[in-house]
């Protein structure tokens, strides 16, 4: 991989971020591979970052893993996104009554990010487990969150193009506009095979206390077992939205 020249910080945020569900721990050898660094300069950031508490060393197995200051970070983060733990029963509430797993998001970039998840009783590769970052344009919590930003938001978002999660994903401005605009209408965002190719999903905006878009909500699952109860899942979604943004203007 060619090595890029970047700021200390900058590569050390892309080391954290080089960490997922799929790979919790990783060598010295894997980050400085995945961030495009030296070993010397991976080894580097690293002393700093464990000296912080945003990693920790494996001494059996030589590997790295997150640290208890990232934790400490996100529950931060969570309190700031109104006490999402007191939404936990709107998406369980979801779930049961849909049988899909449902999820709350917000906008990053031009990526939606999955702050939590009620998981069904099936077991379904949905690509959305927390903390997981997808392109907004392929997802219904994404397009929930993207149909209320500007013009000049959107066209600055995709100014280098679209990717192609799937033959079926949105490939054009007008075409993403379109699909905003319908979305914005019916109260309701549609993802029909655009992020993983036997999956739809279904989203709507949240609200904060000054009617502004800050997050979104969404029913994911098999595209042959949503299909025969679309019309309950678009109303409990629409419904769970609307609930939810109540609940936050209430509190």
């Amino acid at each position: 991989m060619t090595r890029t020249k970047q700021s200390s910080l900058t590569n050390a945020l892309h080391i954290l971020k080089s960490f997922s569900v799929d790979d919790i721990e990783l060598s010295l050898d894997d980050i400085a591979e995945r961030v495009a660094i030296s070993r010397s300069t991976a080894c580097r950031l690293i002393q700093t970052l464990e000296s912080e508490g945003f990693m920790i060393q494996n001494t059996r197995y030589n590997t790295y893993a997150l640290g208890a200051s990232i934790l400490s970070l996100s529950n931060t983060l969570l309190d700031q996104f109104y006490s999402l733990k007191e939404m936990t029963g709107f998406l369980k509430n979801l779930t049961n009554v849909t049988g899909e797993s449902s999820h709350i998001a917000i906008l990053q970039g031009n990526q939606v990010l999955y702050l939590k998840k009620e998981d069904n009783e099936h077991r379904v590769q949905l690509r959305s487990h927390i903390g997981r970052r997808n392109p907004a344009h392929c997802t219904a919590s994404g397009l929930a969150l993207l149909g209320y930003l500007n013009e000049q938001e959107i066209q600055s978002l995709y100014k280098d193009g679209f990717e192609q999660a799937t033959p079926y994903s949105i490939s054009s401005i007008s075409q993403l506009t379109k699909r905003l605009e319908e979305g914005r209408k019916q109260g309701y965002f549609t993802s029909d095979r655009e992020m993983v190719e036997n999956i739809l999903s279904i989203g709507a905006p949240i609200f904060n206390k000054d009617d502004e878009v800050f997050a979104s909500i969404s029913v994911a699952g098999l595209r042959q077992r949503m299909h025969p109860q679309m019309k309950k899942i678009i109303d409990q979604v629409i419904q769970t939205s609307s609930n939810i943004s109540s609940f936050i203007k209430q509190g």
